[in-house]
């Protein structure tokens, strides 16, 4: 009984320290690789992330511009996220 206990107890502070390091894992997905500079800049812009766990991806259908997933939240600063903000601005005042 005791050894279920010990176990059970393990498993949880192990899922727990993997949804702690899943909310503060940074990725940025990009129609192209980013040269340091605009790394930097991301990082300066968003100095609350935590940069040290950071995954760089490549994903074509970002026309331009990035998405940065940070756990659950996603910030889209795309072109394709910037139009649809537009579009759907228009479409309320109209």
């Amino acid at each position: 009984m005791r050894i279920n206990f010990k176990i059970k107890n393990e498993l949880k502070n192990s899922l727990i320290d993997k949804i702690q390091k899943e909310k503060e894992l940074v990725t940025v997905l990009s129609a192209d690789f980013l040269e340091i500079r605009q790394k930097e800049a991301l990082q300066k812009k968003f100095p609350d992330f935590n940069w040290k766990e950071v995954v760089y991806e490549i994903d074509k259908s970002v026309i331009a511009g990035v998405i940065i997933k940070v756990g659950s939240r996603t910030i889209d600063l795309s072109l394709s996220g910037t139009l649809s903000k537009l579009s759907n601005t228009l479409y309320e005042i109209d």
